[in-house]
């Protein structure tokens, strides 16, 4: 059975690697954009967004999406959230950064 899960760029990253056989085209684009942009584990990604969700109860698809962008500062992720017309308390940001920066690079 097939089953649709939303992941991030680092999963991806992660799943294309250990394909086997020949990749199709889409394939072999989708691994040369993750190879440039995935910084982290997809173990370490998947940690991220679980504690998005759980310690600031951010829904999983903006988790993920912070986890994919992987903002340096505060003011950065301010940004994106104001994109997604949601208003964050400047508290809430600096525990954002402080989980997303937790995991090495």
């Amino acid at each position: 059975m097939i089953k649709n899960k939303k992941i991030t760029i680092h999963e991806a990253k992660e799943i294309l690697s250990q394909s086997t056989g020949e990749m199709d085209e889409l394939q072999k684009r989708t691994y040369e954009y993750v190879n440039v942009f995935s910084k982290i584990s997809g173990e370490d990604a998947r940690r991220l967004i679980e504690a998005l969700e759980k310690e600031i109860g951010l829904e999983e698809e903006y988790a993920i999406q912070l986890v994919n962008i992987m903002p340096k500062t505060p003011e950065e992720i301010r940004t994106y959230l104001l994109g997604w017309k949601k208003i964050v308390p400047t508290e809430t940001l600096i525990k954002i950064n402080e989980i997303l920066n937790s995991v090495k690079k």
